[in-house]
């Protein structure tokens, strides 16, 4: 038996619409955080209308000055098995 999965994730970027609030989110970001350099970087992060991007990682989120978030994707996470 063969079993196809699909899925289809969506980058979007703020002037396309703004993310979900208070949801964490994938985005790719680019910018420097203490000694390191982001590049299109995958991280999770959350928007917030009044405060912008709060990222999960405690480095990014000090730096968030400095980070420069490219596009969000929302995707639901790996569930388990559906059987």
């Amino acid at each position: 038996m063969v079993i196809e999965r699909q899925v289809i994730v969506t980058w979007s970027t703020m002037p396309e619409r703004k993310p979900p609030e208070d949801v964490i989110l994938l985005v790719t970001v680019s910018g420097r955080a203490g000694n390191v350099t982001y590049d299109h970087a995958f991280a999770l992060a959350e928007w917030y209308s009044d405060d912008g991007w709060c990222f999960e990682d405690e480095t990014l989120d000090d730096n968030r000055d400095n980070i420069v978030v490219h596009a969000w994707a929302d995707i639901e996470p790996y569930g388990g098995d559906e059987e």
